[in-house]
């Protein structure tokens, strides 16, 4: 999905067009929709042995792309409707909202301001509910740069991002993150980069959780050091490094503390002009994805490969490898029972075709496979999905 809204944005910056209305239709069949262990844990849970379900989304928006001298601004609001076949309780509308203003003052001044807003389901593989739990994340940010001299550049960030549930039950998993970042960055002739960031995050948890017994606050703070390398090889290739000394402390102390090193390398080739592969090695100290509240120490491998097969056709295939110790983590209810180590490999393989400008299909398919340590955790998932868009 992320690589066919992508070549919809290339689309769209080619032809020049400022305000642009789509509508999107999308199919998707997966045997396990609900990420159960097996048929037993489905008729434990639900009271029915079935397992696989096809989701109907039908969306329409609008996105709005100009700039006006130097100054670029971009807007896009959709709303999806979703309607499960067999487990209809999940029927749900999704709003989704992206502002972005991309500004420049004088000749060494730049930087961008965003809001990014998303009101949907919760995925199922985030937090084990089998209840309706609609989840609103929002992010807002802003970053400015400063380039002190042709090769020198001074640059700050910072971003808040909230994320709330409607379930009662869950809203101690309710938590919001301010990040703080400043950064020194030394251009070289051939166009590479090398610098060093600093970065501090506040996680808040209005509300404690209670986990045997006790409340636990999972609110923290975290503090890292690292190097940012991005290295222009050659023509065809671009390595990227972030790394460094991460610190993280929980404000009720104990086991849940971290410190130790955190990096991720990501090499881009361009092994012919239709052909090309990624590669991102990582270990970090993060959520089963970023916009979950508890976090894991994963190691991680992805690769992925793109091979335009014709000027309308496109084929995109991907492998990811985790494996994430949650010893030590801060324990959110739902999500992370202490001890857990789990191992989640997904295989996908898509085909995007663009018979015409303004109209896109994609085929796609998937499995996901992750085991865990911990009973009832672990899953197998098979998926296809169809997706057809078209631009006015």
């Amino acid at each position: 999905m992320l690589a066919f809204m992508a070549a919809q944005q290339a689309r769209a910056d080619d032809d020049g067009q400022v305000v642009t209305p789509y509508v999107q239709y999308s199919i998707l069949y997966d045997d396990n929709l609900l990420r159960l262990r097996d048929p037993a844990q489905a008729q434990a849970t639900l009271g029915t042995t079935q397992m696989s379900d096809t989701v109907q989304s039908k969306a329409g928006g609008v996105r709005f792309d100009r700039m006006f001298s130097r100054q670029h601004i971009r807007l896009d609001a959709r709303l999806t409707q979703n309607t499960f076949d067999n487990f209809r309780q999940f029927d749900n509308d999704q709003r989704d909202l992206n502002a972005y203003w991309g500004w420049v003052l004088g000749e060494h001044l730049s930087g961008d301001i965003g809001y990014v807003y998303s009101q949907g389901l919760t995925p199922f593989q985030n937090l084990r509910v089998l209840e309706k739990n609609i989840r609103t994340a929002q992010t807002r940010y802003a970053t400015a740069a400063w380039q002190l001299h042709p090769d020198w550049t001074v640059r700050g960030q910072y971003s808040r991002f909230s994320l709330g549930y409607d379930l009662p039950s869950l809203q101690n998993n309710s938590f919001s993150q301010d990040i703080y970042e400043m950064g020194l960055d030394y251009t070289a002739r051939s166009g590479s980069i090398a610098g060093l960031q600093v970065r501090h995050t506040r996680g808040n948890y209005p509300e404690p959780a209670l986990v045997s017994g006790a409340l636990i606050n999972n609110s923290f703070s975290q503090d890292e050091l690292k190097a940012r390398v991005s290295w222009l090889y050659s023509d065809k290739t671009k390595l990227q490094f972030l790394g460094g000394y991460v610190r993280r402390e929980r404000d009720t102390g104990g086991a849940a503390n971290f410190s130790g090193l955190n990096a991720r390398l990501i090499a881009d080739w361009d092994a012919t002009a239709k052909t090309a592969f990624t590669m991102n090695l990582y270990r970090e100290i993060g959520g089963v994805s970023d916009i979950d509240a508890n976090y894991a120490l994963t190691n991680g491998l992805s690769l992925s490969t793109r091979w335009r097969a014709t000027e309308k056709i496109r084929v995109d295939a991907g492998i990811d490898y985790q494996r994430r110790d949650y010893n030590g983590a801060a324990v959110v209810t739902g999500v992370t029972p202490s001890g857990r180590k789990d191992t989640y490999k997904k295989y996908s393989f898509g085909v995007i075709y663009a018979p015409l400008r303004s109209l896109s299909l994609m085929a796609a398919i998937y499995r996901e496979d992750s085991s865990s340590n911990i009973s009832g955790f672990g899953y197998v998932s098979n998926g296809i999905a169809l997706t057809t868009r078209y631009e006015f």
